[in-house]
């Protein structure tokens, strides 16, 4: 049966599973494609599909918080699916956390090996560790998973400057750690 969005809005209001169905059917295509281009980057099939089942899941439990006085439907669902993706991608990015302890720096050149010894690696990473989370986890992804710096800069919510500042202080502070042998 296909709905007029009035009628869709009101059937969804009186639970009709059939206007649910039709919803997900007229709406799946938008509401994905939103999800894709904010998950898309680091996050799988499964994370996207999880996010545009929850934006449907939200339709339904917030339909009577819709104002058609404010916008039309769609711009409603899909500003759902707007900040239901930007909280999976915080979410997602959260738990991606790296931890320090698991890397140990590859040694490519013998030249390399000649000059970073054992002990040197160790003063590294103890002081990697010691930076506060956010500098930590930047200088992780950045010079370990050699991340490009606009994508850190989008997940961590911080500007170009604060990621350059943050980095240089990072590397300054290693500098003189290091340089203390």
């Amino acid at each position: 049966m296909n709905y007029s969005e009035s009628e869709l809005i009101s059937e969804i209001k009186k639970r009709n599973l059939n206007a649910y169905e039709f919803l997900i059917k007229e709406y799946t295509r938008p509401v994905y494609y939103l999800g894709y281009n904010i998950l898309n980057i680091g996050n799988s099939k499964e994370d996207i599909e999880e996010c545009v089942a929850d934006v449907f899941l939200e339709v339904w439990l917030k339909i009577n918080e819709f104002d058609s006085g404010r916008s039309n439907f769609r711009t409603w669902i899909l500003i759902l699916t707007k900040y239901k993706a930007l909280t999976y991608k915080r979410k997602l990015n959260k738990n991606h956390l790296e931890n320090i302890d698991d890397y140990q720096i590859e040694e490519h050149d013998v030249v390399e090996k000649q000059m970073i010894d054992r002990e040197t690696q160790e003063k590294l990473l103890e002081t990697i560790n010691s930076f506060n989370r956010t500098d930590k986890e930047l200088f992780i992804r950045r010079y370990f998973c050699n991340e490009k710096i606009s994508d850190i800069m989008q997940s961590l919510g911080l500007s170009r400057s604060a990621v350059d500042n943050r980095l240089l202080r990072g590397r300054k502070r290693i500098k003189e750690v290091l340089s203390y042998e």
